[in-house]
């Protein structure tokens, strides 16, 4: 509603103006379905995320992803109700304007608009069949945006699961025992190695990377490294325990030693034991020989972290050998400084170790044993191996054998030939140091438990139907959007050009919110409860006191009929912009907000209301004589505008009977007629006579018609600018 002039007294915030030309009425008609396809795909594209998102962490594992699919998820649901929520409330536009576009009740468009709330749910579903539907949609995509976030977490979660996987390592270990590595014949210098065995050492990996097995897991494998070959034979014979001419026979025996019978040189190990007795004392002599050969062999070791072990179960379950090899230094020689080669360091280092021998003897009429105490014999092993249970008292064995024969022993065999390839191992892994000539790359299973992320398909699945759910909800309400001729949203200026807000028609035939941001924007407007004011508006606030006329400003309320003359040059004064009670702000003449004291007109309340001169006002009088009330009523707009002004209200201002002609002070052309002003009706609008005050009556100002201007010749004012009480000034 404001015009040029208006636009000049009252400058947008900052001081920044714009100068635009005549209004277009130009429409987007093209926005509503680009912007419906754009967020229809960004929808789409948000439920294709979350699939993926869960297909592919699918039996992944934890450090694998940087940032954990639960978080992208909740990153995902988060950007898909933003979205939503965006399509919704196109949706709820567009259904509020083809509504009102095909007639429609303000109650219906109220709840089409409210009921997008969850506190109107239910007033939208009782306002009509447009509410309902929106009303339902709300409702859908409520529980959607809270839904859609709980059930995508629930699609994923960790699990520790139990995994296998090749890696590449290294190590150092010789495939050959090289001669010499042992000593000489004449003595064994590699007791280390003998240690090592059998007081059970650690054996590590070098520290540097691959060379030792990854954190929290092992790493199985097979190397080809210096061991031995071998081949037994077993035979058994039948011993009477509890025949006197049994006694001091060999029940237990270990016993090793190097020939060359078969044309090269071999270790030949004889074991002997008793393994089982029946229930006459009859037992059974068995009687194991190995001979044993150099070679390299495939060694299963399990490597932890840095610690080396060797798997001696599948060593002798799946013995691989490489290649069989032989050495002249393992051939009989009495030069005691020649070195040994791989099977007479092995004789020397654990041959007089293991050797062993018990004898059967006989102990108040029951059969005992007796290890031997020859030199070179060890008592222990005897010891070691004998079977224990066989007269427990849980034994299964018969009575008489627990009371007459109590006699067995474990076959030592395995425990031997482990006990050889470890020495074996340890030799060839020590041999290997880190010369490069015994370098071996090689190809390990690593098995773990570790957390890996598992998809619920099920939970998946509902995912997917919450979201297309919501997709369907919103979609639902844009139903028709063709029918419109332009881009629509429920901004109030649109809203309020559709309901003829009056300080909207000088927007012209615009319709689109940025359309008529871009033609009356600037505008400034304020409201104090009642009604809108903005550049030119005027009212006036006052109370009827017992019948007496109010002034336009309220301030002739309660005067006596002798300051009549006195009070109608006072409120002609307010009229032309002066304030007889206030302090002068120069030739500003404008708007005051604070409080507009009654006591002007004979009342001790107050309230607040704007002051402002010569325009146009929303509010219309209300209020009555007898109960009071606030006068409204328009003025016309200044002549120096470019629309068309709001007429004022017909107010005489000749002066009644008895009060005179306007002094000459003020230089008025009033006349002295004998007319008085009109009385105040009990009902209906306030007639005011249109003010005409002649050339000279009026200061002249800056901005306002003077005695020589054409404003002032018709009588009216230009529009002022609206101050507010107790601020800085009109563009602050």
């Amino acid at each position: 509603m404001a015009d040029a002039l208006s636009r000049s007294l009252l400058p947008p915030q900052g001081g920044n103006s714009k100068t635009r030309g005549p209004p277009t009425g130009k429409r987007s008609t093209q926005k509503t379905p680009l912007l419906v396809f754009l967020f229809l795909a960004l929808l789409i594209g948000c439920i294709l995320l979350t699939v993926i998102t869960l297909i592919t962490s699918d039996q992944d594992t934890v450090p694998s992803w940087r940032i954990r699919p639960s978080i992208i998820l909740a990153f995902i649901s988060g950007l898909y109700s933003i979205i939503l929520g965006g399509l919704f409330g196109v949706g709820v536009a567009v259904t509020w304007w083809r509504s009102i576009q095909h007639g429609t009740t303000l109650k219906r468009l109220h709840y089409i608009q409210a009921a997008a709330s969850p506190k109107d749910f239910w007033g939208g579903f009782a306002a009509g069949s447009s509410a309902r539907k929106v009303a339902s949609a709300a409702f859908i995509v409520f529980v959607v945006k809270l839904a859609v976030g709980p059930i995508s977490q629930r699609a994923t979660r960790t699990r520790t699961q139990s995994v296998a996987r090749n890696i590449d390592m290294n190590i150092h270990i010789a495939k050959q025992i090289s001669d010499g590595y042992y000593g000489t014949w004449g003595g064994f210098n590699r007791v280390d190695i003998v240690q090592g065995m059998f007081l059970n050492l650690t054996m590590r990996t070098e520290p540097r990377k691959d060379y030792d097995c990854p954190s929290k897991g092992t790493c199985e494998t097979r190397i080809p490294a210096a061991g031995l070959n071998y081949g037994c034979t077993s035979v058994s014979e039948t011993l009477n325990l509890l025949d006197d001419k049994s006694v001091n026979s060999t029940l237990f025996s270990i016993d090793m030693n190097m020939s060359e019978e078969f044309g090269q040189p071999m270790l030949f190990l004889t074991m002997k034991y008793l393994s089982s007795v029946d229930g006459s004392c009859l037992g059974t002599l068995t009687t194991d020989s190995c001979s044993i050969i150099p070679a390299t062999i495939w060694y299963p070791i399990t490597i932890q972290n840095s610690t080396l072990t060797l798997n001696h179960n599948d060593l002798l379950s799946e013995r691989a050998v490489v290649s069989n090899y032989t050495t002249e230094a393992d051939k009989h020689t009495n030069n005691l400084t020649a070195p040994t080669g791989p099977l007479q360091g092995l004789y020397l280092g654990l041959g007089t170790i293991l050797k062993a021998e018990a004898f059967l003897n006989k102990s108040d009429g029951m059969s005992a044993y007796t290890p031997s105490l020859k030199p070179l014999r060890s008592a222990q092993w005897p010891d070691l191996f004998f079977d224990t249970t066989i007269n427990a008292n849980d034994s299964t064995s018969p009575a008489y054998v627990r009371e007459n024969c109590p006699l067995r022993w474990f076959s030592p065999r395995d425990s031997i030939i482990q006990s050889f390839f470890e020495f074996s191992f340890r030799s060839a892994y020590d041999l290997g140091g880190n010369a490069d000539e015994h370098y071996q790359n090689f190809t390990a299973i690593f098995r773990s438990s570790e957390l890996w992320f598992s998809t619920d398909y099920g939970w998946l699945a509902a995912t997917v139907v919450t979201m297309v759910l919501g997709n369907a909800a919103a979609m639902s309400l844009l139903w028709g959007w063709w029918d419109l001729d332009r881009y629509v949203s429920l901004s109030s200026l649109e809203t309020g050009r559709a309901f003829g807000a009056p300080i909207l028609l000088s927007a012209g035939p615009e319709k689109e919110s940025k359309a008529i941001i871009d033609e009356i924007g600037n505008e400034r407007v304020a409201h104090d409860g009642d009604e809108l004011v903005w550049n030119g508006t005027v009212y006036a606030s006052g109370r009827w006191e017992g019948g007496t006329v109010p002034t336009v400003r309220g301030r002739m309320g309660g005067r006596t009929s002798g300051d009549t003359e006195g009070s109608f040059r006072n409120s002609l004064r307010e009229l032309e912009g002066e304030s007889p009670n206030r302090h002068s702000f120069g030739n500003v003449r404008g708007h005051w907000r604070g409080m507009s004291s009654v006591s002007h007109g004979g009342s001790g309340s107050s309230s607040a209301s704007f002051e402002h001169s010569l325009g146009v006002s929303t509010r219309k009088w209300f209020g009555g004589p007898e109960g009071g009330g606030t006068v409204k009523h328009t003025r016309q707009r200044s002549g120096s505008g470019s629309g068309p002004g709001t007429p004022m209200l017909p107010l005489s201002l000749t002066p009644a009977s008895g009060i005179g002609a306007e002094p000459s002070s003020r230089g008025s052309a009033v006349g002295n007629e004998s007319s008085q002003l009109p009385p105040i009706k009990s009902s209906g609008g306030l007639q005011i006579p249109p003010l005409n005050v002649g050339v000279g009556t009026r200061r002249g100002s800056a901005g306002e018609g003077s005695g020589t201007g054409s404003g002032a010749s018709s009588g009216k004012r230009p529009l002022s600018l609206i101050v507010e009480r107790n601020s800085q000034s009109p563009q602050d």
